[in-house]
């Protein structure tokens, strides 16, 4: 009887040693499924997030180009008149802050209807163009030069004494009057130029625009200095 009762405890612990083989084995392929399913899940969350991180980045650089559309003169490139009044409205305020002058100058180009009609709308288009780089490059990097529209400009500036303004009119004007090769033809660029200062003029961004404007209309009816 003890003999045949080893064997069934013998037996027994056979049954109990492949059941827990068994039982080990399915414990790990649930392992091995909920890691691959972990693995299936975190690769599918990490696909969607740099989905809509690439719609994100796509709307964001849309909506940075819509903008700058918006706020950009098409033809030269420069700040449009939209630009003009929040650049204005900020200058006069540092400006009011710092006890400093804002030189605000208005340009209009002499005699462009005449470049139109004898050599085209596009040479018009170009000696825009050549206008606007002409002034970016005259002026300082912190000045503002926007294109109001048609033939005028209006140039944004710091300036510590009157006599500053005028000495900056009257760098405008020589660096536009350098002939240069514009649609096929060397022209130079005549323009009247005139400006106003805060606080001396006028104290409101229209008021100073208005007064550069009147200034600029003098001198082209004088045809005598930028002021």
């Amino acid at each position: 009887k003890l003999l045949a009762l080893r064997r069934e405890i013998a037996a027994a612990e056979r049954q109990l040693a492949a059941l827990q083989a068994e039982i080990a084995d399915a414990r790990s392929e649930h392992s091995l499924l909920v890691a691959h399913d972990a693995r299936a899940e975190n690769a599918r969350l990490t696909a969607e997030n740099l989905a809509a991180n690439q719609v994100a980045e796509t709307a964001h650089a849309a909506l940075e180009v819509a903008i700058k559309a918006s706020q950009t003169d098409v033809l030269t490139g420069l700040p449009n008149r939209e630009v003009l009044w929040d650049r204005l409205a900020h200058d006069l305020e540092l400006a009011r802050r710092l006890g400093q002058r804002l030189a605000v100058y208005f340009l209009d180009i002499d005699g462009f209807k005449q470049v139109n009609d004898e050599f085209g709308h596009a040479a018009g288009d170009l000696m825009l163009q050549h206008t606007a780089r002409v002034l970016l490059a005259t002026v300082r990097a912190s000045d503002t030069v926007c294109r109001l529209g048609g033939d005028e400009f209006v140039i944004l500036a710091s300036a510590v004494r009157r006599e500053d303004a005028e000495q900056v009119a009257v760098k405008i004007g020589q660096a536009l009057a350098v002939p240069a090769l514009i649609a096929g033809h060397t022209l130079s660029v005549s323009a009247s130029i005139g400006y106003s200062l805060f606080p001396d003029d006028a104290d409101a961004p229209g008021v100073l625009v208005h007064k550069a404007d009147e200034a600029m209309y003098r001198r082209k009816r004088s045809g005598h200095g930028p002021r």
